[in-house]
């Protein structure tokens, strides 16, 4: 996956921009974080994402985590989110 470098905010303006689907990758320390990881990273998933996804990786402990969560309510473990 390539993720995007920049804010949530800025990651949505350019997902809009482009047609994209936005996808919010919230990771974790634990094995099934790892897991979901370990397969975005894949470059099949990679290859197949480029020209149509925008991504960001947001680490659940972060304030980051915590100010998208209260936006967007999600489940206390890994997960992929996407946001049209």
């Amino acid at each position: 996956m390539i993720w995007f470098e920049g804010s949530i905010p800025a990651a949505i303006i350019s997902a809009k921009q482009q047609s994209s689907i936005f996808v919010v990758v919230i990771t974790g320390d634990d094995e099934v974080s790892g897991q979901m990881m370990s397969s975005w990273e894949d470059d099949r998933v990679a290859e197949a994402s480029y020209n149509c996804c925008v991504a960001i990786k947001v680490d659940s402990k972060s304030e980051t985590c915590t100010q998208f969560s209260q936006i967007y309510i999600y489940q206390e473990l890994c997960q992929a989110c996407h946001v049209c």
